[in-house]
């Protein structure tokens, strides 16, 4: 600590993998003595001598985020079953003996990333939906029983650091969708608030034993344009340009008549811009109300849908082009789909938007008149980030989201069910090509390629070969179907570290 000194343990190993940015993918064991780590989603965690050699198997296929007791003498874990649910298990510190505590239930996908409070009496973990959906702070006995809720959170939420039995950071996002920031729980009231104010985006946080020193990235995020011609062959970096535009960030972009519509700030929230003409104009003002889901154009490009958070519930909010004559759409309906990713599409004929959510019946996919009359169910369950085909004929859509990707599936456009090849996708990384032929897609979270499915044939293949300069979040297809247009996230994040003084008072921080 303190020093530029760094060591490579695992230089003569193949290169980690990590299982997605929502899970723990590294640590220390309960002495320090040794790292844990994997190389693959799925694989078995593997234990390392901190001064390096040759790893050994530790724990079972799919145990997950092993954190040590404050003696040392336990572990907890939990198992990312393809079956979902995510039971927490406690084991003693060679992972031998464990027991189940917490058992999968109706309704829950995931309890994430479990954490030791620091007198060893609670288990605080991570749970809810998807992984970059709404979570919230639970804790359980480490003997088990009833888990207690412990936030009540609207955005996303992650990454768990005790620093006294009283106080928990972790890092979330504001209601508004603005952040992620770091927060400060005090476990007795249940209160939570901003540790720092500021612009710094803080993406994950741990603490040492002995809660005295914080660890934490702190990105500094940028975001622009790219685009790569889509051909039937694999193109290679060499091909991909950067998408002319003069905002210095731009992301999520969306094609609509001769326009391009895309998200972008000026150091606050992400705003709606347009690009048509050579000319960029600001239609929804991100310092009012932050989005972060790409808009939904309709195919003349006269109107847009956005996903606006209102109240704790993500609503429908529908356009002109302009930014004029705004007004809300199926008010009963909160919008599910993966934060940053498409959760509405709109049908060619621009009279219907489709989107997952719930309602006072439960989860389901929606086809929402735009005229305003009553939503038609189309799919009962968890069903979330439609794309429908420029045809008319089908819609995709993505369905329980597992080790960082989906199964997309598809129906007709009265909800009958059609077969797919069966594909694992990113959530909502899938576009339809403007003649509805096939079927642009990102294989997973950490995808940095573009594969093409032909839905006659059922065949699919990757189409480019690309380095991994930022994260792709969301693309869009050309009108003339000649590119692809992708933004390129990059947190470029520093590790930060905090000293905190002695006799300090949890209730006052």
């Amino acid at each position: 600590m303190g020093t530029e000194n760094f060591s490579n343990l695992t230089e003569n190993i193949p290169s980690l993998n990590p299982p997605g940015f929502v899970l723990r993918a590294i640590g220390f064991t309960g002495d320090g003595a040794e790292i844990w780590f994997s190389h693959e989603p799925g694989e078995r965690k593997r234990l390392m001598p901190l001064l390096g050699g040759t790893p050994r198997v530790f724990l079972g296929e799919h145990d997950v985020a092993p954190s040590w007791s404050p003696d040392g003498q336990r572990i907890v874990y939990f198992n990312n079953t393809p079956h979902g649910g995510d039971p927490l298990f406690v084991a003693d510190h060679t992972g031998s003996d464990a027991r189940q505590i917490l058992a999968p239930e109706e309704g829950v996908l995931h309890n994430h990333n479990p954490v030791w409070s620091t007198d060893g009496q609670w288990i605080y973990f991570v749970r809810g939906g998807e992984p970059t959906d709404p979570m919230d702070v639970w804790r359980i006995r480490p003997a088990g029983g009833t888990p207690e809720r412990m936030t009540k959170s609207h955005a996303a939420l992650n990454f768990l650091a005790p620093i006294d039995p009283r106080t928990l950071l972790y890092v979330a996002r504001a209601d508004d969708r603005s952040g992620p920031w770091l927060w400060s729980l005090d476990v007795e009231t249940k209160v939570s608030r901003r540790v720092f104010p500021g612009l710094d985006h803080y993406t994950s946080v741990a603490a040492s034993r002995d809660g005295r020193r914080i660890v934490a990235a702190v990105a500094h995020p940028t975001a622009s344009l790219w685009r790569v011609p889509l051909r039937d062959r694999i193109v290679e970096d060499g091909d991909a340009k950067p998408y002319p535009l003069p905002a210095a960030r731009a992301l999520a972009p969306r094609f609509g008549g001769t326009s391009l519509f895309y998200l972008s700030s000026r150091g606050t929230g992400d705003g709606l811009w347009r690009y048509r003409d050579g000319q960029t104009s600001e239609i929804w003002k991100g310092v009012d109300r932050p989005l972060s889901e790409p808009p939904a154009v309709s195919p003349d490009g006269s109107r847009v849908a956005v996903v606006v958070r209102k109240d704790g519930k993500r609503r429908l909010t529908i356009m002109s082009a302009d930014g004029t004559n705004a007004q809300s759409l199926a008010p009963s309906i909160d919008l599910e789909g993966t934060p940053g990713t498409a959760t509405v599409d709109w049908s060619p004929n621009g009279a219907w938007i489709v989107t997952g959510g719930s309602d006072a019946q439960g989860r389901a996919l929606f086809k929402i008149p735009v005229d305003g009359g009553a939503p038609v169910r189309l799919v009962t369950g968890q069903a979330v980030n439609p794309a429908w085909s420029p045809v008319g004929n089908l819609i995709v859509y993505a369905g329980v989201f597992m080790a960082g990707q989906v199964e997309l599936r598809a129906i007709r456009p009265d909800g009958a069910p059609v077969e797919l090849a069966r594909l694992g996708v990113r959530p909502g990384g899938y576009r339809f090509t403007p003649d509805g032929a096939r079927l642009v897609y990102l294989p997973g979270l950490q995808a940095t390629d573009f594969w093409l499915l032909d839905l006659a044939t059922k065949k699919q293949h990757q189409i480019t070969r690309l380095p991994n300069q930022g994260m792709i979040q969301t693309f869009d297809i050309t009108p003339d179907g000649k590119e692809i247009v992708f933004d390129r996230v990059r947190e470029n994040s520093n590790i930060v570290l905090i000293d905190l003084p002695t006799g300090r008072d949890s209730t006052s921080r």
